[in-house]
């Protein structure tokens, strides 16, 4: 019987639950800048199930290395993207969860050690993958890929994670929204075809491919283009999330790293002329309007500041006034 008691006590249950702070979720530890923090809990609020998909990816990260904090910030700034690309397009709401599920996961292998196709079990999980898409329709704009598993073994490219992830992360996405749950085989398929199609715009992936296996064309055995919104937005997303100026003009940024690293850039200069190449190339790589806007914001900001590093001219044209960087001649 309810009394006077019995309400008080009621009344003081339900302040004490009132005052408790909200549950962390598992990626509220990583700081995510606005406007994508805003934009992640947006999306996350309109497809709560996606918490779910977030909370699997940032355990596998976790797992996979020491400090997965750029890792985990990569997969949430691509994920953000798509939801805005997927908005100024007007894209379904069930579509739109399909597509940032994919991009929360697109990465998911790039860090796993055994996830390399001169694996066998990976390998053969890989095929099998590919034929089950096929069968279901996708791929068709693609005869090419995985038609050459000796350029797929090859160790420069099968043992590359960098190279083969769009594959083998495609599997692993596959297995991880089995586990998850709440999706149909035909929704999981339309995922994997949407990972495995996001690399195919990095030229330069695409030249190390044909330059590991010796032929020209290579590239395609590895890379199918992307047939559908879902798929391009994914690819877009992780294209455009290169074009972050902290990313590529400070000296000691990435991108700068790597054209030392990768390319042998010996000053500045050579650093920013390399860098210039590479993301011109980048830019008309984007395959949807609202990608190709993305991308031309941010290179509007990027361009100048390289320029000002090679020591032009404000308004020169550096390949114009330098010519195609020696190392990216083809």
């Amino acid at each position: 019987m309810f009394n006077r008691h019995s309400g008080m006590i009621a009344t003081l249950a339900f302040s004490l639950i009132a005052i408790q702070p909200a549950f962390a979720a598992s990626q509220d530890k990583y700081d995510l800048p606005e406007p994508f923090l805003s934009m992640e809990k947006n999306y996350l609020k309109e497809a709560p199930d996606l918490q779910k998909v977030m909370d699997v990816m940032i355990a596998t990260e976790e797992r996979q290395v020491k400090d997965p904090t750029q890792d985990i910030l990569h997969n949430r700034l691509c994920a953000a993207f798509v939801y805005k690309m997927a908005n100024d397009q007007k894209m379904p709401a069930a579509d739109k969860r399909l597509a940032l599920a994919g991009d929360i996961l697109h990465n998911i292998a790039k860090e796993e050690k055994e996830s390399v196709l001169t694996n066998p079990d990976q390998l053969s999980k890989a095929r099998d993958m590919v034929a089950r898409l096929r069968k279901a329709g996708f791929l068709k704009n693609s005869p090419n890929f995985w038609n050459d598993e000796s350029v797929l073994t090859n160790p420069k490219i099968g043992n590359n994670h960098a190279l083969i992830h769009n594959i083998t992360g495609a599997v692993m996405a596959g297995d991880l929204l089995r586990q998850v749950g709440g999706y149909s085989d035909k929704e999981i398929e339309t995922i994997e075809a949407a990972v495995v199609e996001h690399s195919t715009g990095y030229w330069y992936f695409r030249a190390s491919i044909d330059k590991a296996a010796g032929k020209k064309g290579a590239w395609e055995t590895v890379y199918p283009e992307p047939e559908n919104d879902i798929a391009k937005f994914t690819h877009d997303a992780d294209l455009i999330s290169q074009f972050v100026p902290e990313s590529v003009v400070p000296d000691g940024s990435k991108w700068r790293g790597l054209a030392k690293k990768r390319w042998g850039a010996k000053t500045p200069q050579e650093e920013g002329h390399i860098v210039y190449y590479v993301f011109q190339r980048l830019f008309d790589e984007a395959k949807t309007p609202s990608g190709k806007e993305m991308a031309r914001e941010r290179w509007n900001e990027i361009a100048p500041a390289l320029i000002k590093l090679m020591g032009l001219k404000e308004g020169d044209d550096p390949i114009k006034v330098l010519g195609v960087p020696s190392v990216l001649a083809s």
